[in-house]
């Protein structure tokens, strides 16, 4: 039994896997471009408050790693949105490395946090935790669960959160 659970494990990482090196990006800017836009258009709909034009910011980190970072976005619904992406290159382009969603509901719903996180290949055991999984906890408190979450584009997912699970929590 053990062993065909190393082998679902495996197969479901190498998917994951086969999924990431489809996103392959021209350079790191283009996934910021595509994100400020798509915020912009959701501030132009109003269904995201204040300026969203600098909400992202790109920093070079150690080893030729770029990170996308949003500190936070609010939501008309008083709920709030973080979220980095790391990106690495890979010749002749980028690849996603790693991404860390995080969706604060308002104070007054149950649910305290929804977490999406795609974790790098190095850091995670791939029988207990998912490579790419997602968290529900109530309260402030940090969800145990890792919950299997499909690997998807950024832009894709900051479409589903903003459009799909923003407004189910909000309500």
């Amino acid at each position: 039994m053990a062993a065909e659970l190393d082998r679902l494990a495996r197969e479901r990482e190498e998917a994951c896997e086969a999924a990431l090196s489809t996103m392959q990006l021209e350079a790191a800017g283009q996934l910021l471009r595509e994100l400020r836009t798509y915020l912009s258009r959701q501030q132009d709909h109003r269904w995201i408050k204040g300026p969203v034009d600098k909400a992202i910011g790109l920093r070079r980190l150690e080893g030729g790693v770029d990170e996308l970072d949003c500190p936070s976005v609010e939501f008309v619904s008083e709920s709030r949105l973080e979220f980095t992406i790391r990106l690495e290159p890979r010749p002749p382009a980028w690849r996603i490395r790693q991404f860390r969603f995080h969706l604060y509901p308002p104070r007054h719903r149950d649910i305290g946090t929804l977490r999406i996180h795609l974790n790098p290949q190095r850091w995670h055991d791939s029988l207990r935790v998912p490579r790419c999984h997602f968290h529900v906890a109530r309260g402030r408190e940090s969800g145990k669960a890792h919950i299997p979450f499909p690997v998807m584009n950024p832009l894709l997912m900051l479409h589903l959160i903003c459009e799909v699970i923003e407004p189910d929590f909000a309500d």
